[in-house]
């Protein structure tokens, strides 16, 4: 496949076939194209509009070029597509280590922020926990404590090759399908979206790929999570089937997203530690504890989601110190890990 032959096909078809797709991939990756070129394939395929099968396509050529970690057991995922352009404060990496303090097995796969550091491993730069391990002592660290971070750079190498494009292009395919390209392959998952354009597209990727039960939401103003300042549209996926749905009782409508807390990874490093201190008392609380039952019900297969008993479990999880401690421990190992030499 040619550049030429890329762009006639894209513009030709509006939905590629696996087969296809995977060639449409190769040629991406392979080095013959220029940065333009490369650029000018994925912004036509985003203009025209990507869809759930080529999407899950797409995720199984990452997969299948990605660096295995050997996590024995199944595991959770939570990550967002990001793109709402808010300031914010990373909520899925909070609520990774409340998983990890209430039993759920979590692999967060993720990266820094695109535009500014105040993405999850800028977060966890912050926090002073090396995630740049190797795979052995990522899997050695999630029997250990409950959670490990996955880094999407290190975790893709491949994805490499389409950087100088991806940069030109700006949102492409490899956007959405970051969040569900984790290579410990779990099988319930969250995915956060800032559009609800592309949730079904997702939502429809993930039965394709055929995880047990996963959850796409968008919430108010269009934020990747659970959001407190309006309502919360979710795409659930489980039996093979996408059921969309909104959760309404969660927000307070006196309550702007501006007024929550959040920046970079410095001044969300500090909210960080006053949330496990109990010293953060606030919505953005109220924020956490709506997003880690979500996740909660989610691994649980609980038949609603986000409810009043798993959201009284976060709670009570947070401020007993279980999840201070969890974090605790899991940034001590990591850090012994990091100091070990590789050979």
């Amino acid at each position: 496949m040619t550049h030429a032959d890329a762009l006639a096909l894209l513009t030709a078809s509006p939905s590629l076939a696996a087969a296809e797709t995977t060639s449409l991939i190769d040629l991406l990756m392979g080095g013959t194209l220029s940065p333009d070129q490369g650029a000018e394939i994925l912004k036509t395929w985003a203009d025209r509009g990507e869809t759930a099968g080529e999407l899950a396509a797409v995720v199984e050529c990452l997969l299948a070029r990605a660096t295995r970690v050997p996590i024995d057991g199944p595991c959770f995922d939570l990550c967002g597509t990001g793109g709402s352009g808010l300031t914010r404060y990373n909520v899925s990496t909070t609520v990774a280590f409340v998983l990890a303090a209430l039993g759920v097995p979590v692999a967060k796969h993720g990266n820094r922020g695109s535009h500014r550091p105040n993405g999850s491993f800028d977060l966890l730069d912050a926090l002073g926990i090396p995630f740049q391990l190797p795979p052995a002592a990522l899997a050695k660290l999630h029997q250990k404590t409950g959670v490990c971070f996955l880094f999407a750079r290190t975790m893709h190498p491949a994805v490499g090759a389409v950087a100088p494009m991806r940069k030109i292009a700006g949102r492409t395919i490899f956007n959405l399908a970051g969040p569900l390209a984790n290579p410990c392959r779990p099988r319930r998952q969250v995915v956060g979206v800032a559009k609800a354009a592309v949730a079904e597209v997702l939502a429809g990727a993930l039965v394709r790929l055929g995880v047990e039960r996963a959850v796409v939401v968008r919430g108010h103003p269009g934020i990747d999570e659970v959001s407190i300042t309006g309502p919360s549209q979710t795409w659930e996926v489980r039996h093979r089937a996408v059921v969309a749905g909104e959760i309404r009782d969660r927000h307070r409508p006196d309550l702007d997203h501006a007024q929550l807390p959040g920046g970079d990874a410095p001044e969300n490093a500090g909210i960080f530690h006053r949330l496990l201190n109990s010293q953060e008392t606030g919505p953005l609380l109220d924020m956490v504890v709506a997003n880690a039952a979500l996740a909660l019900d989610c691994w649980e297969g609980a038949p609603a989601l986000g409810g009043e008993s798993s959201r009284q479990r976060v709670r009570e999880i947070l401020a007993s110190g279980a999840v201070r401690r969890c974090f605790e421990t899991h940034r001590t190992m990591a850090q012994a890990m990091a100091q070990v030499p590789t050979t």
